[in-house]
């Protein structure tokens, strides 16, 4: 009786198996169109900034505080009805499944609040086809940024260099401030002007301010001489036969 049980169970298994090979396999050209369909599937994300700005007042002094607050969509755009979506995080490790019927004005919309992090998403396109019902047809991912709290430094300001972007798509590994402060240096350092250059440029604009007199007296001589010096050579080339 035992041997017959298991002769059963193992027949069950097989066909069961069986069927799911074949509901996985689809055939040549439908391969071919599932591949075509899921080749226009994109992801993309927009930024939304919902940073409030609020004034404290303390001894009659008031100052304005900015508090960043950024939401993040996530859109699916041409999912038709022979396929759907898996999409999933890195972070949250949640699945949601995306089909033609959820899908809203051609577009499926993934709304993210949590600015802090880096998420990976993971679209898996699938077959919604009957006969390959299942089967998975391509991949592809999208990375949403975090807010970096560091591009508001007035050392940011006018800098193009990834520490500074609003956006990063990757951890800069920064422990504190001073961490930050020297790799701003390091990074700006080829573009600043040297300590001399601007002393000397400094100085130099301070005598001009503070001696303003002197130094248009000797601008104005220069320019004088320079203008004497040019109708002399003239008067004498003329006398010599040469044109200036």
């Amino acid at each position: 009786m035992r041997f017959i049980n298991l002769i059963i169970s193992i027949f069950i298994i097989t066909f069961i198996s069986f069927n799911n090979v074949y509901a996985l396999s689809c055939s040549n050209s439908e391969v071919k169109d599932l591949n075509a369909t899921a080749s226009y599937v994109k992801a993309s994300y927009e930024v939304f900034d919902k940073s409030t700005k609020k004034e404290f007042v303390y001894n009659d002094n008031s100052k304005i505080y900015s508090f960043p607050n950024y939401s993040f969509e996530i859109t699916l755009y041409n999912i038709t009805e022979d396929i759907y979506v898996n999409v999933k995080d890195d972070i949250t490790k949640k699945e949601i499944s995306v089909n033609y019927s959820n899908i809203r004005d051609g577009k499926y919309v993934i709304t993210n609040d949590d600015f802090g992090r880096i998420y990976k998403y993971t679209f898996e396109i699938m077959s919604a086809k009957s006969d390959c019902y299942g089967q998975k047809v391509k991949t592809i991912t999208l990375v949403k940024p975090k807010y970096n709290a560091y591009s508001e430094y007035t050392y940011c300001e006018n800098s193009s260099i990834y520490y500074c972007q609003k956006f990063v798509e990757k951890d800069l590994n920064i422990k504190d401030d001073s961490d930050f402060l020297s790799k701003i240096k390091v990074n700006n350092a080829a573009n600043a002007p040297s300590e001399e250059t601007q002393l000397e440029e400094e100085t130099a604009y301070n005598l001009i301010i503070k001696n303003p007199i002197i130094y248009l007296t000797i601008f104005g001589s220069v320019i004088v001489i320079t203008v004497l010096a040019i109708v002399f050579i003239r008067i004498r080339n003329k006398k010599k036969g040469w044109r200036l």
